[in-house]
């Protein structure tokens, strides 16, 4: 008899493996199906929060941070993401807004130093990850926002990622995860204040100046921002623009300016071609 080498072939079984399959499929309950006219929101997760700055009309067409909206920035090192990004969470808790900063990466001397060259940034209630090294950054990070906040800076949010990562032996898709399950439900407002918290994360880039993270949490962000420097051939200025926006303007650039205690934001130069 003749010998006949049998090839085994990855990929998908065949039709007739599925058939005989035990798999026994879910049954759903597809009640919440429903029309648009007929979600019931929350007048509360509705609310947008102004700040009074310019970047007010950058973020949204209301004019403000809307609640339960997560917002990434990206940029080059020392294009000022950090000033910036304060300045808009105590301009926000100036307006009545309550907020928090997490700090994952700078320490208290650094941060009054801060406060010293701009002194609005002296209320913002912040908590330093350096003060709770003895315990489980997740549990840091989830019982601080069960307290319930109307908008939320991380800096960053890769710092958070890799607390995490190290304290629970976790893989980095695991801990992407478990950041925007975090974020997700204090949009819900699942927290004891029942606030629908809006999130600020400042992301880190790679050396060829682009996100540094998986598509997951790409798709948390409603909005994702970069702050970017000109070359001296185009002017030099700093500039935020939006590549992903879903509530505001995209590809708008809005220029600034960090001086040695002053922000000064200029007009947005609409993209006529958006």
């Amino acid at each position: 008899m003749q010998n006949v080498n049998v090839i085994k072939r990855k990929g998908r079984p065949s039709k007739k493996n599925v058939q005989n399959a035990t798999y026994v499929p879910s049954i759903i309950d597809f009640s919440k199906v429903v029309k648009l006219n007929n979600l019931n929101i929350d007048p509360k997760m509705m609310v947008t929060m102004k700040t009074g700055l310019k970047i007010d009309n950058l973020i949204s067409h209301e004019g403000g941070i809307p609640a339960s909206t997560n917002i990434m920035m990206i940029g080059d090192p020392g294009v000022g993401k950090t000033t910036v990004l304060l300045d808009v969470l105590a301009a926000a808790q100036n307006k009545g807004s309550k907020c928090l900063f997490i700090s994952g990466e700078m320490g208290k001397k650094q941060m009054f130093k801060y406060t010293q060259r701009f002194p609005q940034f002296g209320n913002i209630q912040t908590l330093f990850m350096q003060d709770y090294l003895e315990y489980n950054t997740k549990d840091v990070i989830e019982q601080v926002l069960n307290m319930g906040y109307d908008l939320v800076l991380i800096d960053s949010a890769a710092e958070i990622i890799d607390g995490v990562r190290d304290d629970n032996n976790w893989d980095r898709k695991m801990a992407e995860s478990w950041l925007v399950d975090v974020c997700v439900k204090n949009n819900k407002g699942e927290n004891k204040s029942q606030s629908y918290t809006s999130f600020m994360l400042i992301q880190q880039v790679t050396k060829a100046g682009v996100f540094a993270g998986s598509n997951k949490l790409k798709h948390l962000v409603d909005a994702m921002g970069e702050m970017r420097r000109e070359s001296e051939r185009e002017g030099s200025g700093t500039y935020v623009n939006f590549t992903k926006n879903r509530n505001g303007l995209v590809d708008n650039k809005m220029y600034y300016e960090l001086s040695n205690n002053k922000i000064v934001y200029g007009s947005i130069v609409v993209n006529e071609e958006v």
